[in-house]
């Protein structure tokens, strides 16, 4: 199906949905007698007080004005009169407004004991059910369906979680007041929370930060996928559609430092790249971090994401179990002592038994301009058949040997597989040929955190991280047969040590070594040619970190230094690292941030062909020549603003990155056999502006790149970077209705460069094989890019135990063709053939999920 889009009825279609969005959120007004909200805004002013309220409880009641000679006792009594009304006086400046209580429903509001300020964002769940709503504006909560003797458990980031018997709200029929104490230790962090939407928060070292179990809706997502989500912070992108090649700030994706549980991933996606590997329901956080790391973390010249599991030993089971249209898996957490639990979750593709529209949207996606899909056979009878599959399964111990020192030992193993099956037949001939790939990244960690007094904490980890990537590719025709292999091996032991000096400093301290070996082998039969490459990198890193908050909470500075030495190239590197933040205001706040940061390891394409050509990049470590050390520096400054539920967020950054290669840029032009060293330099500016309207979040993002290649051995020295996307744009939407999800989002950016033939002469014939004769490199850009998505969820009950929740959504929903990347092939016969990879097309998808 090919759906044009007029861009009128776009804009048609997207004003509509944002008047309707708004609508849901404003009040109705009629003609002979006032709205209900402008009384109470009238009263509030004569009397200098606070109605706590929930917009939809009041937005249809109107009724004739008071007299404003009446006292504030007797206004109340009119409205009480007027109204279907309760009106509960908290205190002398406070009145809660509420609905009368039905049978066994619950509600109430949440206030700061101290300030004495609704509580907006905090997350109220009965326990051991998937009941959750989020407290309104006016720190108001409403739940239906509460059996007697649940227990409520509220949390929120800025306060310590507390648990309530539900009894103490259906005894009394009326909605209670329930008082919070700050988490001072814990308030400063925060800038801001519940980010886009909910469990998104903002923080104080400019990191990102996402809540999964507490996360919101977000477009196209109907399951909180950990690397989709990131994708909606402003400078993360992925310039291909997949969460495998995942774009900060301009740098390509082996540039990023990927933990799960502080172990370092060299593999992230299933279905080569388009879903990630991690189990979101076991998944405690995920943090971004683009400029300012910590200095205790290696790697990632151009970025940081840290994936945590879940690390708590609960007191009782809870589980689930779901499926979609590409996979199913299931989860549990099991308690076997008061000390001890157990936490394991598994995967599994259905795609080799069920082949459903998402599965040939993201087989077509995945497999383009590969074996996969090309037949290159000219014989006729040739028929090919393919299959295939991915798994992940996970496991934690965890272990309180008492309150001060618990042990965590946790396993993950992820693999992706695929089997080509091609079969020639005739009345001559028979032959038949499978080749396959396989991917599998498998890791296993040991933690121990210990607090040996008030002031003084460590945590000493030690991992083993192996990464495999092998193909054996057979020709059909002949008897050649290729087989590679890509091995990366990481083995290492952490301590940090952590000192709280006063209540406004700490010094974060510690050691890391780690030994790093990669494998990298080809073996052809016909001609015979067997290369095997192993090297071996150890590396032995110091670093220190301040953390300073001023008495006020208006200065907070991180900064460090790591201080790494390679014993291969004795060589030092010394990075420093800092994140400044001061508040001027209460609404505003400036800051500034600086890193150097290096790696040793890298991905690099030798062929197109490589590893059937799907999963084309094999890792290479640095030989500090002609592989050198990737090493960055980068800058960033901004400020930030957030008033009336309106946030504003604006930064400019600068980064150069040396040491990178053309093998690892992934050139398909005249530079793509060329192996050279260069550097990119980048500058960008990235603004975001979210606003919040009752049960609805609205956003707009905007980047801008300036993204340069240099190269000194190649003509033109400098030149547009592969990724060099100039403007990027974002819209996105969510509304809540009780247990009702609904998402909405446009993605438009510009195209990324490639390089076109000369227009005369455009193939070289040399009398062995034709050339293409291109012009200037990253001369042309792409047609702009523009996708839509939506997605809706829906929770709801079975019974007191087990709980539902499906979803549906569809990516790309004007079905628009956009074009990814392009590159040229020449002929034997002195012709070019255009090649363009496509986006996904329009693809649906559904999710049932059940839990207890």
């Amino acid at each position: 199906m090919k759906i044009k889009i007029n861009k009128s009825l776009f804009l048609l279609f997207l004003g509509c949905f944002l008047v309707t969005n708004l609508l849901f959120s404003q009040n109705l007004l009629e003609k002979e007698t006032q709205p209900f909200s402008i009384l109470l805004k009238n009263a509030e002013n004569q009397f200098q007080i606070k109605f706590s309220y929930v917009d939809k409880d009041i937005k249809t009641i109107t009724i004739l004005s008071y007299d404003k000679s009446l006292t504030l006792t007797k206004v109340i009594q009119y409205f009480k009169n007027n109204t279907p009304l309760n009106f509960t006086i908290l205190n002398d400046k406070n009145i809660l407004i509420s609905k009368p209580i039905l049978k066994n429903s619950i509600c109430g509001y949440l206030i700061d004991v101290n300030t004495k300020k609704q509580i907006e964002g905090a997350h109220i769940s009965i326990l051991n059910t998937n009941i959750h709503v989020i407290s309104s504006v006016n720190g108001y909560f409403f739940i239906e369906n509460v059996a007697e003797n649940s227990v409520l458990e509220i949390r929120h980031i800025s306060y310590p979680a507390i648990f309530l018997n539900a009894n103490d709200f259906l005894i009394q029929k009326k909605c209670l007041a329930v008082s919070l104490t700050q988490k001072i230790q814990q308030l400063p962090e925060i800038i801001i929370s519940n980010f886009l939407t909910s469990g998104i928060s903002l923080k104080t070292d400019n990191s990102f930060h996402i809540n999964l179990p507490e996360s919101g809706i977000l477009p196209g997502l109907i399951e909180p996928d950990v690397l989709q989500k990131i994708k909606v912070i402003p400078g993360v992108s992925s310039v291909n559609e997949t969460v495998s090649n995942i774009n900060i700030r301009g740098g390509t994706t082996d540039e990023n430092l990927l933990l799960w549980d502080g172990i370092k991933m060299y593999h992230s996606g299933h279905f080569f790249g388009l879903i990630s590997t991690f189990n979101p329901y076991l998944t405690k956080s995920v943090t971004v971090i683009k400029n300012g790391t910590s200095a205790q973390y290696n790697d990632g010249v151009s970025g940081t994401i840290k994936i945590e599991s879940l690390d708590k030993v609960n007191k009782t089971i809870f589980a689930g179990a779901g499926f979609n249209l590409l996979s199913a898996d299931a989860y549990a957490y099991i308690p076997i002592s008061k000390k001890i639990g157990f936490q394991f979750s598994g995967r599994r593709s259905i795609t080799d038994w069920l082949k459903t529209p998402t599965f040939t949207q993201y087989f077509n996606k995945a497999f383009q301009d590969s074996k996969i899909t090309s037949n290159t056979s000219s014989e006729e009878n040739v028929t090919q058949n393919s299959n295939f599959n991915f798994f992940d399964y996970s496991f934690k111990f965890l272990y309180n040997f008492n309150k001060n020192h618990h042990i965590r030992i946790n396993f993950l193993r992820i693999e992706n597989s695929l089997d080509y099956k091609e079969l020639l037949s005739n009345e001559t001939n028979f032959s038949s040929k499978t080749s396959n790939l396989e991917q599998e990244n498998m890791v296993f960690g040991f933690q121990l955190k210990s607090k040996w007094s008030s002031k003084f904490n460590t945590f000493l980890q030690a991992y083993y991280t192996k990464y495999t990537n092998k193909a054996s590719n057979f020709s059909l025709l002949t008897d050649q047969r290729l087989l590679q292999n890509n091995i990366v091996l990481e083995t290492g032991i952490k301590l940090n040590t952590n000192y709280q000096i006063n209540k406004n400093l700490s010094v974060l301290s510690g050691y890391h070594f780690y030994e790093l070996g990669v494998t990298n082998s080809d073996d052809v039969n016909l001609p015979l040619f067997i290369r095997t490459i192993k090297d071996v990198i150890r590396n032995h890193s110091l670093y220190s970190q301040v953390k300073f908050h001023s008495n006020n909470y208006k200065t907070f500075i991180n900064g460090g230094i790591r201080l790494n030495y390679i014993n291969k190239f004795k060589l030092f590197l010394a990075e420093p690292r800092v994140q400044i933040l001061q508040k001027l205001t209460p609404q505003l706040s400036l800051k500034l941030g600086g890193e150097f940061k290096s790696q040793n390891i890298t991905q690099v394409v030798d062929l197109q062909e490589d590893f059937l050509g799907v999963a084309k990049s094999r890792w290479t470590l640095a030989d500090n020549n002609t592989v050198p050390i990737i090493k960055s520096k980068q800058a960033s400054f901004g400020f930030n603003y957030k008033a009336n539920h309106l946030f504003i967020d604006l930064e400019g950054f600068i980064k150069k990155a040396t040491g990178i290669t053309s093998s690892n840029q992934g050139f398909q032009n005249q530079f793509q056999f060329v192996k050279t060293n260069g550097n990119y330099n980048v500058k960008g500016i990235e603004f975001l502006i979210n606003k919040k309207i009752n049960n609805s979040s609205l956003w707009l993002s905007y980047t801008f790149n300036d993204n340069q290649y240099t190269f000194k051995n190649l003509t033109p020295n400098s030149f547009p970077n592969n990724l060099d996307i100039r403007h990027n744009i974002s819209f996105g939407s969510t509304y809540t209705y009780k247990k009702l999800n609904i998402a909405f989002g446009v993605h438009w950016r510009t195209g990324k460069p490639y390089t076109v033939p000369t227009e005369t002469n455009p193939v070289i014939i040399n009398g062995i094989s034709n050339s293409i004769n291109y012009s200037l490199p990253n001369n042309k850009n792409l047609k702009n890019y523009l996708r839509a998505d939506f997605s809706s969820t829906y929770s709801f009950k079975f019974n007191n135990k087990v709980n539902g929740f499906v979803g549906a959504s569809l990516l790309n929903i004007f079905n628009t063709k956009n074009i990814l990347n392009t590159y040229y092939r020449a002929n034997s016969n002195a012709t070019i053939t255009q090649v363009n990879n496509s986006s996904i097309g329009i693809t649906p998808n559904f999710t049932f999920r059940i839990s207890m």
